[in-house]
């Protein structure tokens, strides 16, 4: 029981800590409102169960052992945080002219919000890492071992859902202000920076 207490804790600060998948909420909240968004938020636990079951699976081991696959899938995760990151800072780098269609003024289809945070989360190196490494810590051998990933897991979703569904909530109360011309552009400039730095810092890092 503790020690479900103590993995319990670790998911709550895991998920409630800024990274992509936050941010990526919070852009999608303001660009294309609260209901939409919640489609992307299915997409990014979809991508953290994707992720345990890898775990689960031992595959999350090999690819962390396998020093070349393990380098690609960093590789497909910064380049594509960093062709986000472009396309969002692109979009505030101009006034937006009437009747002018934008990234930054048209809400995507829903599909692919749930697309970009599904490969956002299931392309982060961290993520495969952090599932790897923590999950066993919390598995007693002794007992079945499926039901334990089984709990681990869904839990680690629920809390991901919760703090992302938190951050879609308040962007949706704060829209109105967020959306302000002045205000709207420079948050895309800086959301776009966000998921640049993030992009180069995953690329920069050539530790395995």
């Amino acid at each position: 029981m503790i020690d479900y207490i103590v993995f319990l804790g670790i998911c709550v600060v895991a998920t409630i800590s800024p990274g992509p998948a936050v941010f990526l909420a919070i852009k999608n909240s303001l660009q294309s409102g609260t209901k939409k968004a919640l489609v992307g938020v299915y997409g990014n636990v979809l991508a953290m169960l994707t992720l345990a079951s890898i775990s689960a699976a031992g595959l999350g081991a090999v690819i962390l052992a396998s020093s070349t696959l393990y380098t690609a899938i960093k590789i497909i995760g910064g380049v594509y945080l960093i062709y986000l990151g472009l396309k969002i800072f692109c979009s505030a780098s101009r006034p937006i002219n009437e009747g002018e269609e934008t990234y930054a003024n048209v809400s995507p289809k829903k599909s692919i919000l749930f697309r970009e945070a599904y490969f956002i989360g299931v392309s982060n190196p961290k993520a495969i890492a952090f599932y790897t490494a923590l999950f066993p810590q919390f598995i007693n051998l002794h007992e079945p071992v499926f039901p334990q990933f089984v709990l681990l897991s869904v839990t680690f979703a629920i809390c991901s859902f919760a703090a992302l569904m938190a951050y879609v909530f308040v962007a949706g109360k704060l829209k109105i202000y967020l959306q302000k011309e002045n205000v709207s552009l420079w948050f895309n400039r800086i959301t776009g920076g966000v998921f640049l730095g993030f992009g180069v810092a995953i690329l920069s890092n050539n530790k395995a």
